[in-house]
Parts: C-alpha cells; structure tokens; sequence
C-alpha cells in the first residue's frame, strides 16, 4: 500500500514512539505493538508490515491509512490530470472531495529531486558546442550593444534630454525603450513604465515622475538629476557597497550593457542567490552589484576550465530554460528539489473573467489622483509563476467550479485550456490574446495569455446542488470527470449504522459494502440519481456524542428536511426522517 511519504513524520517502533502528521488515535495505545515487525516508509511511501497481519495493530494501521487516503486510484487520478490538465471531482455533499483535491495537489507540487545542479552546470560547459542559431544571436547581440553605445555613449549620458530617454512617445529609439525592448536575450527586466523613474503619458499628455524625482516640478531639473545618476552607473563612479535610488534591476541592466564583460546579464538579485550558493560561495556580505561581479567571475572560471568559446547570454539562456534556479527551490548540498505550490479559490455566481484573469482596478496615489491599472488575476498570476518555474509543478484548486459561469468566467482561455504553452517550443499553439492590454502607458502593449503545461487546474463540483449553472459542452470537454462517492470508512470514529441507515434514503438496501451499484431507493424521486444525492462518509466521521447531540440534528436532518422541501426525496422520506 501506498500513500504521500509526507504523512508520517517518523516511526519508532522499538520505543513505541509514533509521530504522525494526521492523528487518529495514538498507535502506542495497542498492546500488541511488538508484533509488528517491520513498519517503515520507504521511498515512495510504502509501508512493510512482515509479522502477525491479523493483529489489531496491523488491522488498524491498514483502516487508518484508508482513512488518510480513501481513494485508492490516486496515482491513476494523478496520472489522469497530467494528461488532460484539469479534472472535476464531483459527487454529493460530505464525500471529501476538496479534502482529495488538496492531497493530489500535495503529491504533484511536493517536488522531486534532481540530479546534481553542479553536474548539470559542468556538462553544460564540458559539452557545448555552438550552434547556427548561437552564432546569429551574438552578432545580433554585438550589433544591437555596439549600436546602442554609439546612441548613448557613457561619457555622454549627463547631457541626455528628456525626448531621448523616456517610454511612451512614438520614437523606439530612446534609452528605456533600448533597455527594456531593444536589447535581445539580455537578461531583459520586467516592470511597470517608471522603472527609469520618468516617462511620459499620453492620457495627460505630461510627464509622470517617480521616485527620488517624484516631488520635482521641473521636468527637465528631473532629467538632468536622472542623467546624473545614469552617468555615474554607467562609468562605474561609485563605491562597491553604494546604493541607488532607482531600482536594482535598472542599476544591473545598465552596467551589463556598457560592460558586458564585466557584469553578468542577470538581474535578479533571488536568482543570484542561489547560484552562488549552488558553488559554495559565500554571499551574505555583498550587494546585488558585487553578487553579479561573482557570478560572472564564476562563469569566467568555468569557460577557462573548460576551454569552451560560450557567452554570458548563452550560459544565461541555459540557466534560465534548463535549470529552476529562477523557481521556488530547496538547495541540499549541491542537488535541487525543486517545489511548486497550491491555491485553493471558490467560485460564486457573481464571478467573473475579470476577477479570475485578468480586470481593471482602480487606484489613487498619495495626491487622490485615480488611475485604472489592468492587473493579472489569480489564475494568470499562477501561470506566470509556473512559466517561471518550469522544472515545478502548480495546481489551482477551483472550489465548487460549477457555481460560476464558466464560459464567461474563461473567455478565451477556454482554448488554452486545451492547446497548453510550451516554452521549449514557444511557436506552437498555447498563446491567447487578452482583451486587456497589461502594460501601463509608455510600454511596449502585452494582451499575450499562457496557460503552461506545468499548471494543473482541478475543481470540485457539488452533484446535489442544482441551483448553480450548467456546464456547457466547449468547456465540458476541456475537463476530465472523477466521480467521488460515498464508501464506508473502517475506521474506529466512523459511524457506519448510521450511514447504512440513512443512505436507505437514496440507495435500495441501502450502502452495505463499498463495490455496490447504485440502485435508487424508493424514497428518492425518479429525477435524481443516488450516486448524485447520498449524503457523503464524512458527515459520519464523529464520535458518538458528537454525533448524536451535534452532527445528526444540526447538520444531517436539516440538509435532508431540504431535500425534501426541493422534491429530490420524496414526502413519503418525512417520517423515516422524523424517526432518525
């Protein structure tokens, strides 16, 4: 048997000292603990149990990992939203079907281990060999840095004029607009137009200042004070440990293009981080400036060593494409595991595209001046962590998913839904067209959407509520759908008479075993299906207090009085229900 070695934390057999992340009862409690032999979790989970597999003991800890794991298909779930991308638990109410989203989800973020970063680094530089497409982009690279010093040459840059420099205006030629478009494959920094600080809007038809400009009337005192600090940077007119008041990202972007030899076309100082750990090297001490400086001299080292011609750019590329240093990653020694994450939303009937993808929102600066800013929403900020991180997996768990207009909800992603992005084959299908534009004024437009195929969606859908809309055939089709049905439980809390009982409501003969088929009482009208309607195992999971003085009359009895008041059990149901 087989479940998430993360359930249990650790097992002491020979002390009796059990640490279990989900208690049932204390399996310390058992005086038949010395006939277990052999109880460990071995790689994958698996439990070995070698003496005595009649005992109570070992009775109890197969009934309690069927407690922690009730749906014994898991891996042909996992296997099923790997392949389709995204699935619907659905079922009646109480039959775990959120509880099993978020465990599938678990076992598909929780990561694995990699081989050694090192190695995969070492290989890269002991076997490359540049290729057509390498050699084009270095010239390409070259030209566009030759000719962007030639247009702003460092010993030059105190003289340059507001129309030169900032986004916005029609000219593609200025600084930012090089900087942040202009430069191919150089480490490009993301953002919103104010990164340098200052750029002009055509909604105003003025400049809009940021920053240590911010309060500056004067447009032009602003540039020169802009020009100023870019001079400094760009000939390198400062101290080793100063800081900027522009951001990091700009500071870095701007010396690897007047100094590519120098600086390593890598931005993010995160990033830096953790490939100067993955090499030993110790880095608490310096700046995002001086990290870079390492790295590059890293990169220095291993060209050397290697007596290989590669480039900075393209040992970026390989970084940033081949390996997860740009994700979420636990670094042991010298190997990465790589660690995606889950999110779990619920959808309403007043939900909306724009509160899923991507909408408008309002905002006021410290002046009370509105502005509208188009902003990416839960689902498309997964994407582009999980664009981001191609070596990890995502899930987006969608809470009753049938509450929502899905179609509207959707829009255009219901195609990329099916034809997902592929980064390592950016050409294919898998990109949509937003009808919102994300960028601010003075940045090159993006309506580009990507679901990529790292990003898993599963939503759980309530079979018994058929109050909430219906799911249209277009986006049907783009789901897969896993029934989750009620079972008995053989576990010491679960109330199993009481279940049998009360699923007579629904099922004839009511649910004796847990392989029956589904055969409709005859309190349940025609209409409805039992599968659909049968109150689900986990209304039954309490003690006997509990559940008598609490479970049963506040939540059992008032859900199936509402069946009866919708029509979906019949009034000859009242009585039986009365008698409970």
């Amino acid at each position: 048997m087989k479940v998430d070695s993360k359930i249990v934390d650790k097992i002491n057999i020979k002390g009796k000292s059990f640490g279990i992340d989900y208690k049932v009862e204390k399996l310390s409690n058992y005086s038949d603990i010395s006939d277990v032999l052999d109880f460990k979790v071995g790689p994958h989970g698996s439990f070995h149990i070698l003496k005595n597999n009649q005992s109570p003991t070992y009775q109890f800890i197969l009934n309690w990992l069927n407690y922690l794991n009730p749906e014994q298909h898991m891996e042909k779930y996992i296997e099923l939203l790997k392949y389709k991308k995204q699935i619907i638990l659905q079922g009646p109410p109480g039959t775990g079907k959120t509880r099993l989203a978020k465990e599938i989800a678990e076992v598909i973020t929780n990561g694995k281990e990699e081989e050694s970063i090192v190695d995969t680094i070492n290989n890269f530089f002991k076997n490359f060999s540049p290729s057509k497409v390498n050699l084009e982009n270095r010239l390409l690279i070259k030209n566009s840095l030759t000719e962007f010093q030639d247009k702003f040459p460092s010993h030059k840059l105190k003289e340059l004029k507001l129309e030169d420099y900032v986004l916005g205006t029609d000219d593609l030629n200025g600084f930012c607009y090089w900087l942040e478009y202009g430069l191919p494959n150089t480490g490009k920094y993301n953002g919103q137009a104010d990164k340098g600080k200052i750029y002009w809007s055509k909604s105003t038809k003025s400049y809009k200042k940021s920053g240590f400009v911010k309060n500056i009337e004067d447009d032009d005192l602003a540039m020169k004070m802009v020009a100023e600090l870019l001079f400094k940077i760009a000939n390198e007119n400062f101290k080793s440990n100063e800081d900027f008041p522009i951001g990091n990202g700009f500071v870095l972007k701007v010396l690897n293009t007047y100094h590519p030899e120098k600086y390593f076309p890598i931005n993010n100082e995160k990033f830096l981080d953790k490939l100067l750990k993955i090499f030993g090297e110790d880095f608490k001490s310096l700046n995002y400036i001086q990290k870079n400086v390492r790295a590059m001299e890293i990169f220095i080292a291993k060209k050397k060593e290697n007596n290989t011609d590669v480039t900075a750019f393209e040992f970026m590329n390989f970084l940033f494409h081949s390996t997860n240093l740009n994700g979420t990653i636990v670094i042991n020694e010298d190997k990465v595991s790589s660690k995606g994450s889950f999110k779990v939303i619920q959808f309403h009937p007043s939900y909306s595209y724009e509160d899923f993808v991507r909408g408008v929102s309002v905002e006021s600066n410290d002046q009370g001046e509105i502005s509208y800013v188009v902003k990416d929403r839960i689902l498309i900020d997964m994407a582009n962590e999980a664009l981001s991180n191609p070596k990890s997996d995502f899930v987006l768990i969608i809470d009753e998913i049938n509450r929502a207009n899905l179609s509207s909800v959707l829009g255009e992603l219901i195609y990329s839904l099916e034809y997902r992005y592929d980064s390592e084959n950016p050409k294919a299908e898998g990109v949509v067209e937003s009808l919102y534009n994300k960028n601010t004024e003075g940045e090159k437009p993006d309506r580009e959407l990507k679901l990529p195929k790292n990003l898993y969606i599963i939503g759980t859908m309530n079979t018994a509520d058929r109050s909430v809309g219906h799911i249209d055939y277009a986006v049907r089709r783009r789901f897969a759908f896993v029934d989750v049905l009620p079972k008995i439980l053989n576990i010491d809390n679960f109330q199993k008479a009481s279940f049998q009982k009360i699923s007579e409501l629904f099922v004839a003969g009511g649910i004796l075993n847990n392989n029956v088929t589904f055969k409709a009482s005859d309190y349940l009208s025609e209409d409805f299906r039992p599968e659909d309607m049968c109150l689900g195992h986990s209304y039954f999971i309490a003690d006997d207090d509990s559940f008598q003085n609490v479970r049963l009359p506040y939540e059992i009895k008032p859900i199936l009085k509402e069946y009866l008041k919708d029509g979906i059990l019949k009034p000859s149901a009242e009585e039986f229900i009365d008698n409970l």
